[in-house]
């Protein structure tokens, strides 16, 4: 019994030791990232603003963001939905910083890549040492993204780069940090303190989003070109930015390689392209279980922020099939024409959009019978984009049922009418 106790009593302050060796390893890195996230703060805070809209009739903020000088003492860059409210009503609204000590001054709108979320503003006077971009590090790399949360002040955010999202067309960084309201346009900087990334967007439990450097070097590469002169076309060259955007979407969809899959007896094509995900809607025990219902829904999740009250670039579509052995064809007939609707769901308001036109007429789509209806609705202020709403319904079965949704914001109608085409043109019925 001596030995044993002798035993434990000699091993424990080796033991000890160990773990005070472990924790002298492992403490660093927390301690040299807290250490980073302050020297760094002392390093940039002199260069990162508060960018503010003002209502030129109140006098009051309409919105508040952040953002950085760049490339030059004079230049800012924050994020386009900071700043749309002035570029939709300039003569409604004022651009303004507001420095961490303090001062103010008015700021002036050069130019946007409203596809990527950017905006490069100029003040009358210097505002600070711009700051240097760099590449993205490697995954897993830690990030240090500023800016003023809520308005309470400059704040930093420490997270972890998890990558490009490749698959997405916007191709943001996946940020884990929680970015706030108000932090939109500062900058998140590498261990070096150069900019990587833009602070854009957040899906709250530490999932955010950046706008990679890459579209920002672009954009300033661009403006070298003309000296940094304010673009007098602006809203023009958003309209030409989003025909750009959605030719190419619809061009690179048809021309992709698509996989068919099977919904009840027809075969569809499902995937598109990488950006589009597609999930399961399918419903068990429909009517009391007299109804069998097989749904697929797809949409590519992008949305090109251009007021608060209207995004476009998104395209969705679902597939839903219905058949019944126990239901008799007129109350099956009654259910299934319950179920197709040509409503969008869409927060766009008549100062963006004219009413929806629709036509219908009875085509044939793979060996079947479907009443296909096509609505449109124009943009007001950017004009030769459309919204387009395809619904379909499968007529020629008594006790069978294919609906088709099809529903894009923003795009070219013909581009469009194209792809759609394509689409009917794979669909194949399994007998």
């Amino acid at each position: 019994m001596i030995g044993i106790g002798n035993y434990y009593y000699s091993q424990l302050p080796r033991f000890s030791g160990l773990l005070l060796i472990l924790a002298l390893l492992v403490q660093p890195v927390s301690v040299q990232a807290a250490d980073r996230s302050s020297s760094l703060y002392a390093e940039v805070q002199q260069s990162i603003y508060q960018v503010r809209i003002i209502n030129r009739k109140t006098g009051h903020k309409r919105t508040i963001g952040s953002g950085f000088v760049i490339e030059r003492p004079d230049l800012l860059v924050t994020n386009y939905h900071v700043v749309s409210a002035y570029t939709n009503d300039p003569e409604d609204y004022s651009i303004e910083y507001l420095a961490t000590d303090g001062e103010t001054g008015v700021l002036e709108l050069i130019d946007v890549d409203v596809l990527h979320d950017l905006a490069v503003l100029v003040a009358d006077k210097d505002l600070g040492k711009p700051l240097k971009t760099d590449a993205l590090p490697e995954k897993g790399a830690t990030l240090y993204a500023f800016g003023n949360p809520l308005g309470l002040g400059f704040s930093v955010v420490t997270g972890t780069n998890n990558g490009l999202l490749v698959e997405s067309e916007d191709k943001n960084i996946l940020f884990s940090g929680n970015l706030n309201s108000g932090m939109s346009g500062g900058p998140a900087l590498n261990e070096q303190g150069a900019v990587v990334g833009v602070n854009v967007a957040t899906a709250g439990n530490a999932v955010s989003f950046l706008v990679s450097s890459q579209y920002l070097n672009a954009l300033i590469a661009q403006l070298r070109l003309t000296n940094f002169e304010p673009r007098t076309n602006l809203h023009e060259s958003i309209v030409q930015q989003l025909k750009f955007s959605t030719t190419d979407m619809l061009q690179r969809l048809r021309t992709s390689p698509w996989k068919l899959v099977s919904v009840g007896n027809f075969k569809a094509p499902s995937r598109l392209d990488k950006t589009i995900n597609c999930w399961d809607g399918s419903e068990n025990n429909e009517d009391h279980g007299l109804v069998n219902v097989i749904a697929v829904s797809c949409s590519n999740e992008r949305e090109i922020y251009l007021d608060e009250k209207l995004s476009v670039g998104n395209i969705q579509y679902q597939y839903t099939w219905y058949d019944s052995e126990k239901m008799i064809p007129p109350r099956f007939y009654r259910m299934y024409e319950a179920q197709n609707t040509d409503e969008a769901a869409n927060n766009a308001t008549k100062e963006n959009v004219k009413d929806f036109k629709c036509s219908t007429n009875f085509v044939a789509i793979a060996s079947q019978d479907f009443k296909m209806t096509v609505c449109r609705r124009d943009y007001v202020r950017y004009q030769g984009l459309s919204d387009i709403l395809v619904t379909g319904a499968m007529v020629s079965q008594k006790q069978q049922g294919f609906l088709f949704e099809l529903f894009m914001t923003g795009v070219d109608f013909k581009e469009s009418m194209r792809l759609v085409k394509q689409l009917f043109e794979n669909f194949q019925w399994q007998t």
